[in-house]
């Protein structure tokens, strides 16, 4: 059994936070460490745009204990004029998450003011962690991306993104 789930976008406006440092910042393991949603994560780089992970979590509402693994791949496409900086990602290597595509902008809105959406294109669980999650993936995800988002705004605001560099 394979369940697609729904295309999700999340946009937000993070000042204190310039563009550029929040790019590089995106390629250092200690930084998704520190913004991850998720109760503990290992994180490294094993090669310069493949983030190497392992979550520990749980899910809120049902009280599931989830533990994946995997790698998140980047696919930086360049600055475009007017919409800021796409990168392209994909997980792959991860047994519970068959198929996740996305794409991420960054858009500098000034000097120390940057505006960050998270677009999920695909999304496909393998049925194993199908039976565990039902219905409720893609809200699970939903809330995921929501969380991260803030964790870089509470990031901005609270430390230097020149400490991740």
């Amino acid at each position: 059994m394979v369940l697609k789930l729904a295309k999700i976008s999340k946009v937000l406006e993070v000042n204190n936070c310039n563009n550029e440092a929040l790019f590089q910042a995106l390629y250092k393991a200690e930084f998704w460490e520190e913004i991850n949603p998720a109760k503990k994560m290992e994180a490294e780089f094993t090669a310069p745009n493949v983030l190497h992970t392992k979550v520990y979590d749980e899910i809120d509402l049902i009280k599931i204990p989830i533990e994946m693994e995997g790698e998140l791949v980047l696919s930086d496409k360049g600055e475009e004029a007017g919409k800021g900086r796409l990168i392209e990602f994909n997980v792959r290597n991860n047994e519970n998450i068959r198929e996740l595509e996305g794409r991420l902008r960054i858009k500098s809105l000034s000097p120390t003011k940057s505006k960050l959406g998270v677009f999920i294109e695909t999304f496909t669980l393998s049925s194993e962690f199908l039976n565990l999650l039902g219905g409720g993936a893609d809200l699970v995800l939903q809330r995921k991306i929501s969380e991260m988002l803030r964790n870089i705004e509470r990031v901005c605001k609270t430390k230097d993104l020149q400490d991740f560099l």
